[in-house]
């Protein structure tokens, strides 16, 4: 279960630990299978797309005795275990048949060099390694260096996914980037598809905080399903050490800068390894966490007529609000997709929460 909550962050990379199981389900297989759709219109783009390459599909019965599930502002996505006797198989919702389902194809993260311990923490501020580890869980965290960029991340990221999957970086049709704390106001994404080479693929940036990669992979999964692109490369990516206050120890002990990436591929609609997802947004809860913009000064447009000049602030966390809302909110999310696709918590293999402290995690499994 990947999972993200938008009033909380923090960059856990837990998608290598994962690459080979995903792999013994997922191996992506080039070959080509006819659409079992019969609606007209999918017949039609089954016309159309024989014509030009074959997609990527899982192998035939790897998938078994397999299912994957995904949610929103809590996602899963991942691999379930075979050979459980008896075990009814997830029941599959869907508002309406699509042509396409996703199949995970590789896989790449990439974290600055640079760590900074707890007690690195501690030489500059007061706090200590005890009372950081105890409130949250956290001893190191990875940060850029001046010569660093958020593009430079993401493009590695990107890079060790398509080398994952063995994927010519010219078939990518779409790079999805999602990050609150992009080089440049008006998107990163760009950028980072021009680096890696990505000359055929548009590219945008998504914006949703902590649940970024979440929201990005639920959209991507609807482009590939709906069949208006085959391949897109997800990337999940923040560079928060920028904008965090590093002599207020309740925030800048949590945040931290890294990158990943997925590549997902138009498969089987049978074989979709997106089960399903929940998500969800609360706007209320702005005021709680945030990076707002904060107006420096004015000046004269016209004779009685005047504009603004303004800048980023750094990050504020209302510490209280954002862990009552994380612990209620994300079990309560989870629960109710596992119920809709009739799956029992303890059969859960894996609940991945992209969360800034480890008393959250513990509280929401």
């Amino acid at each position: 279960l990947f999972c993200g909550c938008t009033m909380a962050s923090g960059i856990h990379y837990v998608m290598e630990p994962l690459v080979p199981r995903l792999a013994q389900v997922m191996e992506p297989q080039p070959r080509f299978a006819p659409l079992s759709s019969q609606s007209s219109q999918a017949r039609s783009l089954a016309a159309e797309l024989s014509g030009r390459q074959a997609f990527h599909l899982p192998k035939s019965g790897a998938r078994k005795g397999h299912a994957a599930l995904c949610a929103g502002v809590i996602l899963a996505l991942g691999a379930r275990r075979a050979g459980r006797v008896g075990r009814v198989p997830p029941r599959r919702v869907r508002r309406k048949a699509l042509p396409f389902g996703i199949a995970v194809a590789g896989t790449g993260s990439v974290a600055p060099e640079m760590v900074v311990s707890n007690d690195d923490l501690s030489e500059v501020m007061e706090t200590t390694d005890e009372w950081i580890t105890q409130r949250t869980g956290i001893r190191r965290r990875h940060v850029m260096e001046d010569e660093e960029t958020l593009a430079s991340l993401s493009a590695k990221a990107a890079t060790k996914a398509l080398e994952d999957a063995k994927f010519n970086v010219e078939d990518v049709d779409l790079v999805l980037h999602a990050t609150s704390t992009p080089d440049d106001l008006f998107g990163t994404g760009p950028q980072v598809a021009s680096m890696i080479g990505a000359t055929n693929a548009v590219a945008f940036d998504l914006t949703a905080a902590c649940s970024g990669f979440v929201f990005a992979l639920v959209t991507a999964a609807q482009y590939v399903r709906s069949g208006a692109f085959k391949n897109v490369l997800v990337i999940g990516a923040d560079g928060l050490s920028r904008w965090v206050d590093w002599s207020d120890r309740g925030t800048c002990v949590l945040f931290g800068d890294g990158a990943g990436a997925m590549l997902i591929t138009a498969a089987e609609s049978e074989n979709d390894a997106l089960l399903g997802f929940e998500l969800g947004s609360d706007g209320h809860g702005a005021c709680h966490l945030g990076v707002n913009a904060e107006n420096e000064s004015s000046f004269q447009v016209g004779a009685s007529k005047s504009a603004q000049s303004a800048k980023y602030g750094k990050l504020t966390m209302n510490g209280k609000e954002v862990f009552r809302f994380a612990t209620s909110r994300v079990p309560q999310t989870l629960s109710k997709l596992l119920e809709r696709h009739q799956i029992a918590p303890e059969e859960v293999d894996w609940l991945l929460l992209h969360q800034a402290n480890r008393r959250i995690i513990d509280s929401a499994a």
